[in-house]
């Protein structure tokens, strides 16, 4: 079995009740099988447990039950941190399967790690163990998963470019692999090849477009696609669709480039936070589409989960009297990611929204 971890991985320590956040509260938290079974043997009628839907009941503002109110887990404190079902122990580590093939990330929903990851300066590599363990997965798609793991290869190194601007990488890898879909769906997977070595000796590409209103709306309306997890953050979409989208084009446009200056003087690398972002959802999210074969939807979403960060920092930045500071970056996308990732449903939706720009 290989194991693949990104270099940052070790950096993360939970700091439990100083966290700024829980992780606690705003999703219901699904008990595994195993757990499930030790806690009906150990602790049978435990009220804070919903044993038919094999869930952890709610409180007040939708946090768990045994979550108390210094946000310390009474279970853990209660019973031991054995007691701990797999998705309490794991959080916010996060793991793709694959055949013989794990791939360990951070989860970007938790404020120490999107502090972690946004502070990246240097480009993230990946590390690699492995030992004797072998598995077969019935249907598995060697091939393709190998040609995807070469595609994404080349879309890490189009990402870690900072000869380009981020928005010409982001054009980029979705050209890219909107040409790899139509290998796909023609049935010529070997064609992929053919587009990794175009792309290999052609890597820079320079956009120059100013029309902000075009790109960024209709990925900023995906927002509204979404199953609502969190109350707060549906009426910030709201609020930023005022404060940006208010106006017209014309104003939208000027904007986003006063925003952008802002950045460039104010915010130290902040081209290499973008980076950072994309090479997450892209490292997190890409080969598993060697299930569904649907890799430009795991770019697109990738791409518009940038987008959506990006915007609500605009509209942040607006309400602030043209101020921002890290600690509202960092909310805003880990924020973001509670919506996005902690929902099927939303990922799914956000895989699949057809974009005509």
């Amino acid at each position: 079995m290989l194991y693949t971890y990104p270099n940052y991985y070790d950096k993360f320590k939970c700091v439990a009740d100083k966290c700024i956040d829980t992780c606690c509260a705003g999703w219901q938290i699904l008990i595994d099988d195993e757990s499930m079974e030790k806690y009906n043997k150990e602790h049978t009628g435990d009220e804070r447990i919903d044993w038919e839907n094999e869930v952890f009941h709610h409180c007040k503002g939708k946090r768990c039950a045994f979550l108390n109110e210094n946000n310390l887990c009474d279970m853990y404190t209660q019973w031991g941190e054995d007691s701990l079902c797999v998705t309490c122990d794991r959080y916010p580590r996060h793991i793709e399967e694959f055949e013989n093939v794990r791939e360990y990330t951070l989860s970007l929903s938790c404020p120490e790690v999107a502090k972690i990851i946004l502070s990246l300066k240097d480009k993230v590599t990946f590390i690699e163990k492995e030992d004797d363990v072998i598995e077969e997965y019935e249907d598995f798609d060697d091939l393709m998963f190998s040609l995807l793991e070469d595609v994404r290869i080349l879309l890490y190194k189009i990402l870690q470019n900072r000869e380009i601007s981020i928005k010409d990488r982001a054009y980029q890898i979705i050209e890219i692999t909107k040409e790899c879909q139509n290998k796909i769906n023609e049935d010529d997977i070997f064609g992929i090849n053919d587009v990794i070595d175009e792309y290999e000796t052609n890597l820079i590409q320079s956009l120059n477009e100013e029309d902000y209103y075009q790109k960024t709306l209709p990925r900023f309306k995906s927002l509204y696609e979404l199953e609502v997890l969190n109350d707060l953050w549906a009426d910030l979409t709201d609020e930023a669709a005022a404060l940006i989208y208010g106006g017209d084009t014309y104003a939208c446009n000027e904007l986003h480039k006063e925003f952008e200056k802002w950045l460039d003087n104010n915010i130290h690398a902040n081209s290499i936070m973008w980076e950072q972002v994309l090479m997450y959802f892209i490292s997190t999210y890409f080969c598993g589409a060697v299930y569904d074969g649907n890799i430009i939807g795991k770019v697109q979403m990738s791409v518009t989960s940038l987008v959506c960060i990006y915007e609500m920092l605009l509209a942040r930045w607006i309400k602030n009297d043209r101020q921002l500071d890290f600690d509202e970056i960092v909310f805003i996308t880990y924020m973001y990611s509670r919506e996005l990732e902690h929902s099927d449903i939303n990922l799914d939706t956000i895989e699949n929204i057809e974009y005509n720009i």
